[in-house]
């Protein structure tokens, strides 16, 4: 606790104080849910918290040599813009696969980025063979105490800011923020929750925190690419075991709609991993937060056009807002108008379409169309796969769930509202 409020005094003038502001949608949630707004840093993430109570606390020599350090792209960006203002060089290991986006901007703030490892645990090896073969300081920047302790004045400021506040839910991936949050949060409100949250296509903190040591799993694609990292910190597994309440695992879809969400109806651009929390809410895993004060930690909002693009479309299709589907018709003008007079009858939107003019069966040369509709939701799209199937009954397919199953029905629409 003393590590944190000496890192909250440090860095109080170079840090944006980001605010806690209510959902627009509280009612519809039955929980009083606030978001902690940390996407509005200067770098678009908390990480620059860390690394710059990790700088200031390096002695003048280290400073004047330089720094390393392996990231997936938050960490490094937000330690190149304050090593930038501090004179200190840097080297950044990324693995290839980190997005170009956040590259460039390690490029574009003096940083030297070099493209290694399979993993993030893989750069950090290499990482630490540069500061060895250099002479530089290599920045732990996930499990550092010098970096929990600036991750742990989010805590101090949502604790300012809701006084009243039940529970946080926090985005995990080695561990550091959970288990900073959780130190001040159980220091100064013991009763108040702290839920961390990981994807279930990578959960090794959930994993670690089962049989209470550090577990390894396989590095899996996830949309919340800025905490897929196969292993935990050691440092923050230790604070972690006792304080943190419950750990979450949300389904890539619940991703996908809870970044839709916080786009369409609060007005944010979040990255995967900085929608986890509000994941966790919409997948309705925490039903005893109801009526409680809950704050979501909204951790970055560094996600590229390419993918922001992907994950839209997933978020409409997990939320039954966007119908893939084929149907076979004869090629002529005629069809075609006779299956677009459909679709605009029933108020459907087609936002892609694709003609395969090689496609044939038996003697009728037919021509296969493969459509994306906008619907209006659940009950519009079943409304259009009984529309295609009763004109087309021989050639329609649909590909998107759970519209690809024969068996799909209107009482479909029950089940879904009896297990919201």
């Amino acid at each position: 606790m003393e590590d944190v409020v000496s890192a909250a005094d440090r860095i109080r003038e170079h840090i944006y104080l980001s605010p806690c502001v209510p959902s627009h949608l509280q009612e519809e949630f039955v929980i009083h849910l606030y978001y902690k707004e940390e996407l509005l840093q200067k770098t678009g993430c908390f990480k620059e918290r860390g690394v710059l109570n990790a700088l200031q606390l390096l002695p003048a020599d280290k400073k004047k040599i330089g720094v390393v350090i392996a990231s997936l792209g938050n960490e490094a960006v937000s330690l190149c813009y304050h090593a930038a203002k501090m004179n200190v060089p840097v080297i950044v290991v990324m693995p290839p696969h980190t997005p170009i986006m956040k590259q460039q901007r390690c490029h574009s703030l003096g940083a030297r980025v070099i493209l290694q490892g399979a993993s993030l645990i893989d750069a950090q090896r290499y990482a630490r063979a540069i500061a060895r073969e250099k002479g530089l300081t290599y920045i732990n920047s996930r499990d550092h105490p010098h970096i929990l302790a600036g991750y742990g004045t989010i805590a101090l400021e949502v604790l300012e800011q809701v006084p009243f506040v039940d529970a946080l839910i926090v985005p995990v991936g080695q561990g550091g923020l959970v288990s900073a949050i959780a130190a001040v949060v159980k220091q100064m409100k013991p009763h108040c929750q702290v839920y961390g949250v990981q994807t279930e296509a990578m959960a090794p903190f959930f994993e670690s925190l089962k049989v209470g040591a550090p577990v390894t799993v396989v590095t899996q694609p996830t949309m919340a690419d800025a905490i897929a990292v196969p292993a935990v910190g050691v440092n923050s597994l230790h604070n972690a075991l006792p304080l943190v309440d419950k750990m979450l695992l949300v389904k890539e879809e619940w991703i996908a709609r809870a970044m839709l969400h916080l786009i369409e109806k609060e007005k944010l651009i979040v990255e995967g991993a900085g929608a986890c929390p509000l994941a966790a809410v919409l997948g309705n895993i925490v039903p005893e937060l109801k009526t409680k004060h809950v704050v979501c930690i909204l951790s970055g909002g560094n996600v590229d056009s390419l993918t922001l693009n992907r994950c839209i479309d997933r978020g409409l299709a997990a939320d039954y807002r966007l119908v893939k589907f084929t149907v076979g018709i004869n090629n002529n003008t005629f069809s075609n108008a006779q299956l677009l007079k459909l679709l605009a009858a029933g108020g459907y939107s087609v936002l892609r379409q694709f003609r395969d003019n090689s496609w044939c069966e038996d003697e009728t040369y037919t021509v296969e169309i493969r459509l994306v509709c906008e619907t209006k939701g659940l009950e519009h799209s079943l409304e259009l796969k009984r529309v295609i199937e009763r004109a087309y009954p021989l050639t329609s397919t649909f590909e998107t769930e759970p519209f690809n199953d024969k068996r799909t029905c209107p009482c479909y629409v029950r089940k879904i509202r009896d297990i919201i």
